[in-house]
């Protein structure tokens, strides 16, 4: 099956939760990036890559030349892990790569990938859209699965679905111009919301989100987590050397009083936010949230930060929204510099027979 051939398809975005056949990640750090940055956010990834590679296979994409040498010598020693030469220069694979879903017909499932367009977080002059980021469009020749084109432009750490229907994003993201330019932002709504029915989506929740957040405008994966028994899970800030996003309060009340595609009410838990004290770089671009996560078969694995208290918390919030998972917090600062957790270095595919 190739691109075009699914008419009427019958598409299911699974929850980050159900079985995994593999988790797809990157051995990519782009030339913006200096050498000693470079080098700290390898140490980063491989932390990230060996604790994954414990519970389900990793496929590791690594550009030809040196990349690819350096990542076939780091993990020979590791089965689990499956260096795949690709054309990425990048490692933020959770926008990058598409998103997995599962597609119905006649009784038989089958993995397809859903390509967002991505255009390199709005395509800002800061960071225009190079080839790298084009891996949606090579998901048939890199990934072996089909390829399902939207027609409007998001990324993966935008969309927060729960695998029944219901999806959650932020309107500082996916309506802003710089990836949806229709003319007004109703239009943007209504044509998104359309479009996702697509892929299974019967609800979405609009969240304002972050408008001042200068990469991804206001990703959903910085401050929103989907869990089981319709359970949402979301960062405060609580502390007195900062301050919340603008928009935040509102968003958390706004999910506690919406209902999901089966006529519940959201159980919204707080889960507080690393002071600021303890963020290690520059606060204003620092991915400093506990919700970024990687749920793998079987654990749910995130980042730490040195904040004792808050890190704890944390840690019984995910065991306790995720019961059964071993629950593993990383130092990945270097990553957390950049903007991103482990959530944005990860791209999971979800098995076809689950």
């Amino acid at each position: 099956m190739v691109q075009g051939t699914i008419r009427k398809p019958s598409i299911r975005i699974p929850a980050e939760w159900e079985p995994h056949e593999c988790c797809w990640m990157a051995w990519a750090v782009h030339s913006e990036w200096d050498a000693r940055d470079a080098t700290r956010i390898k140490r980063d990834l491989t932390k990230v890559v060996h604790t994954i590679a414990r519970f389900e296979p990793v496929r590791l994409l690594a550009p030809c030349g040196r990349a690819l040498h350096e990542a076939r010598k780091l993990f020979s020693d590791c089965s689990n892990v499956d260096v795949i030469k690709a054309p990425v220069d990048d490692f933020w694979m959770r926008d990058i790569m598409p998103t997995f879903a599962v597609h119905t017909s006649g009784g038989r499932r089958q993995v397809v990938a859903i390509d967002w367009n991505f255009n390199g977080w709005g395509g800002t002059p800061d960071r225009p859209g190079r080839p790298g980021d084009q891996l949606g469009k090579a998901a048939t020749s890199i990934c072996g699965v089909p390829r399902v084109e939207a027609s409007f432009v998001a990324e993966g750490g935008a969309l927060a679905f729960d695998g029944r229907g219901t999806l959650i994003t932020t309107r500082s993201c996916l309506l802003n111009p710089n990836r949806n330019p229709l003319p007004e932002a109703t239009d943007r709504q209504e044509a998104i919301a359309s479009e996702l029915k697509r892929f299974g989506i019967d609800k979405v929740i609009w969240l304002e989100g972050d408008t001042c957040e200068p990469i991804t405008s206001g990703h959903i994966d910085g401050y929103v987590l989907c869990a089981p028994k319709d359970e949402v899970l979301v960062e405060a800030i609580d502390d007195p050397d900062g301050e919340p996003p603008f928009w935040r309060e509102h968003d958390i009340r706004l999910l506690g009083q919406t209902k999901n595609t089966r006529g519940r009410y959201l159980k919204v838990t707080r889960v507080a936010a690393p002071r600021k004290r303890f963020v290690n770089g520059d606060s204003n671009t620092f991915a400093a949230t506990y919700l970024n996560v990687y749920i793998a078969n079987g654990a749910v694995i995130g980042p730490l930060f040195g904040d004792t208290d808050r890190d704890e918390l944390a840690c019984k919030a995910l065991a306790k929204a995720f019961p059964g998972r071993e629950v593993i917090l990383l130092r990945i600062d270097a990553i957390a510099a950049g903007g991103g957790g482990v959530h944005c270095i990860t791209q999971s595919m979800p098995s076809s027979g689950g």
